[in-house]
C-alpha cells in the first residue's frame, strides 16, 4: 500500500466508492487504541456525503457528471476519524480540516502535531459534557435517586419555520468567539437539512 505522501505527489483520483475503500483500508493504522467502537466503524459513502454536507470536507472535483476525490480528501477523512476517536465531537470540528494544508493534515494524522485550542471545540464540548453528565448519567444502585426537577424552556421564534428552544440553565456565550461557534454550529445544522427537505418534496410528488 502506497504511503500518503506518495499519493499526494501522484495526484491520484477516485470516485466515492474508491475513496471509501481506500480510507477503510487505512483506518486501523491511524485510530488510537482507545478509540470508541462507534468511531471504529467503517466509513460508508453515505457518511462521507454527510461530512461533505456539513462542510467538513473539500468539495469533490467535478469532471462532467462525475465527482472525483483526491488524496487530500482521503487525508481529511482520516484526520476527522482520528480526531473523533480522540474524543472530539464531529459537530464541533466544523471546517477545521478544510483550513489545514496537506502537511498539517499529515502531521495531525501521524501524531506529530496536536490540535490547537479552538473556541468552538472548547465551548461546545463544555456544554455537551456539562449537560450529558447532569441529565444522562443514571444513578448507581447505592446512590439515592436525585429529585425530579422541572425543566423550563424558552421558545424563541427566529424566522418563519425556525424556532430555537433554550433551557433555563443554558450558559449563554460570553465572548464573541463563543457566539461565533454557536452560530457556526447552527449554520452547519441548517445546511445539513437542505438535502432532506428537497428529497421529502420529491417523494411527495
Amino acid at each position: 500500500m502506497q504511503n500518503l505522501e506518495e499519493l499526494l505527489r501522484q495526484g491520484v483520483e477516485w470516485d466515492l466508492e474508491g475513496l471509501v475503500r481506500e480510507a477503510n483500508a487505512r483506518l486501523s493504522r491511524y485510530l488510537p487504541e482507545m478509540g470508541s467502537r462507534r468511531v471504529r466503524n467503517a466509513l460508508t459513502p453515505r457518511l462521507v456525503r454527510h461530512y461533505a454536507g456539513l462542510g467538513m470536507l473539500d468539495e469533490p472535483i467535478r469532471k462532467g457528471r462525475r465527482a472525483l476525490y483526491t488524496p487530500r480528501h482521503l487525508l481529511q477523512l482520516l484526520v476527522l476519524r482520528r480526531l473523533m476517536a480522540e474524543g472530539h465531537a464531529a459537530s464541533a470540528l466544523g471546517d477545521l480540516v478544510r483550513q489545514k494544508n496537506d502537511q498539517e493534515l499529515l502531521a495531525l494524522l501521524e501524531g506529530g502535531a496536536t490540535l490547537a485550542p479552538n473556541p468552538a471545540l472548547g465551548y461546545l464540548s463544555e456544554l455537551r459534557e456539562r449537560y450529558s453528565y447532569s441529565y444522562m448519567v443514571p444513578p448507581t444502585e447505592s446512590s439515592p435517586s436525585p429529585p425530579e426537577r422541572e425543566e423550563i424552556w424558552h421558545r424563541l421564534a427566529i424566522a418563519p419555520g425556525l424556532e430555537v428552544h433554550v433551557r433555563e440553565d443554558f450558559r449563554p456565550p460570553r465572548t464573541q468567539s463563543e457566539m461565533e461557534a454557536v452560530l457556526e454550529e447552527v449554520r452547519r445544522r441548517l445546511k445539513g437539512l437542505a438535502p432532506h427537505r428537497s428529497s421529502s418534496r420529491t417523494s411527495r410528488r
